[in-house]
């Protein structure tokens, strides 16, 4: 398996140290948790209630490859899978 975090720029992988250092403090914040962050300079720089309203707004401020959008949830409470990508 690849390093999952390939293809990450630096300031992503800072944004992800800090989302993982701080979640278990969002999520003790009712306002906060199941929404999407955007996390850009090692700060959450904005709450939104869905992915689509979080990465228009991140795109229209902040340069590609300078911040991350993460759903503030419990990885316990994640469901997920890989699926490849047909071509």
């Amino acid at each position: 398996m690849t390093d999952i975090m390939n293809g990450f720029t630096e300031k992503q992988k800072s944004a992800i140290a800090y989302y993982k250092a701080n979640l278990d403090e969002w999520l003790a914040n009712p306002l906060f948790k199941g929404k999407y962050a955007v996390i850009q300079d090692n700060a959450i720089s904005g709450i939104f209630d869905s992915f689509d309203n979080a990465f228009v707004e991140a795109g229209q401020k902040y340069p590609e490859g300078s911040y991350i959008i993460q759903r503030l949830v419990s990885p316990k409470d994640l469901v997920g899978f890989y699926s490849p990508v047909l071509a």
